[in-house]
C-alpha cells in the first residue's frame, strides 16, 4: 500500500511534470482552521461591502468541503514580468488560468487512475465550490501572506497564480513554512496601491475575534481593492477586439517603465511589482 509519504512526492512530481511551477500539499483540517475559511462566513461574500448586511442570508457562505476530503494539493504557475499576457483577461477568462485548469484536470485523472484515489477539481470562486487557495498555497509550504494580502513565494514573489485538488487519501503534508519576507521591509507594495487600499484599519481582531486579520495586521480594505480589479477587468474586455500586435508594445512599454522605476528607487504602479520580493525573484 502507498504510504502518504510516498503518496505526496507521486503527486508533486506528477504535477511539476504537467507544467506547474509549484506543489504542495495540505491537510482539509487545517485548511478548516486557516484565517481566511474562519473570516470568511463573518464578513461575508459581498465584495462591495466591509460586513454582511444583518438582513440577508445569503451573504454568509461557507466553504462546502466534500465530507471524504481529507489533503488539499495546490499547484502554482508563475506569472513572469516576461509572460504578462498570462493575466490578460480576453473575455472567458485568462491564458493563465486555463493552463492552471488543464495541468489540475490532468492530475485528476492521474491521481484517480495511478493512485486509485477519488479528486475534486475546485472551481476558483469559493461561492462556486472552490476554497481559499492563498490560504490553502500557504499551508501547503509555497509561501506565507505578505503585506499586500498575497501569497509571496520564496522562489517568485507574488508572480504567481494557484488552483486546488483535493483527495479523499491522505498524502504527507509539506507546509506550512518558516518565510517572513515582509519582516523589516519599508511596504513599498502599500505605498504604491492606486486606491489606497492599506492606508487605514479596516478590521480588527477584536471584531473578527481572530489574530490574524486580512493584509496581515486588518488594514486591507477589499472594497476599494475590488472596485479597482473589477475597473481593471471591464476595461480589458472593451480592449479585447484591439490589435493584439499593439497591446504587446503597449504592455511591453509599461514593463520597461515599471523596471526603470524600480531601479531609480521611484515608487511604481500596483502591489506586484513593487514587491522586493518579486524583484528579488526576476533577477535571480
Amino acid at each position: 500500500m502507498t504510504s502518504p509519504a510516498n503518496r505526496a512526492q507521486n503527486i508533486l512530481e506528477k504535477a511539476k511534470s504537467l507544467g506547474a511551477s509549484l506543489a504542495g500539499i495540505a491537510r482539509i483540517e487545517d485548511l478548516k482552521d486557516s484565517p481566511s475559511h474562519l473570516v470568511y462566513p463573518r464578513i461575508g461574500s459581498d465584495l462591495d461591502a466591509h460586513w454582511p448586511d444583518p438582513k440577508d442570508d445569503s451573504q454568509i457562505v461557507e466553504v462546502a468541503w466534500p465530507e471524504d476530503a481529507i489533503s488539499a494539493v495546490v499547484i502554482g504557475v508563475a506569472h513572469g514580468a516576461d509572460n504578462p499576457e498570462l493575466d490578460w483577461w480576453d473575455g472567458k477568462g485568462t491564458p493563465g488560468n486555463r493552463i492552471l485548469m488543464r495541468i489540475n484536470r490532468d492530475l485528476s485523472q492521474w491521481v484517480e487512475s495511478a493512485l486509485d484515489c477519488t479528486t475534486y477539481k475546485l472551481p476558483y470562486i469559493v461561492e462556486k465550490g472552490g476554497i481559499f487557495l492563498k490560504d490553502a498555497a500557504v499551508m501547503a509550504g509555497l509561501g506565507c501572506i505578505g503585506q499586500n494580502n498575497m501569497v509571496i513565494t520564496p522562489e517568485y514573489g507574488p508572480r504567481i497564480r494557484f488552483r486546488a485538488l483535493l483527495l479523499n487519501r491522505k498524502a504527507e503534508a509539506t507546509g506550512p513554512i518558516d518565510f517572513r519576507p515582509c519582516d523589516e521591509c519599508g511596504q513599498p507594495c502599500r505605498a504604491a496601491c492606486p486606491v489606497k487600499a492599506f492606508r487605514s484599519t479596516t478590521y480588527t481582531a477584536e471584531e473578527l475575534g481572530l489574530s490574524q486579520l486580512p493584509g496581515t495586521d486588518g488594514t486591507y480594505d477589499r472594497v476599494s481593492c475590488n472596485a479597482k480589479m473589477g475597473q481593471d477587468t471591464d476595461e480589458a474586455i472593451q480592449a479585447r477586439n484591439a490589435d493584439e500586435e499593439r497591446i504587446k508594445q503597449s504592455v511591453s512599454e509599461f514593463e520597461v517603465s515599471e523596471n526603470k522605476a524600480l531601479q531609480e528607487n521611484d515608487t511604481p504602479a500596483y502591489c506586484v511589482r513593487s514587491c522586493p520580493a518579486s524583484c528579488k525573484a526576476e533577477n535571480s
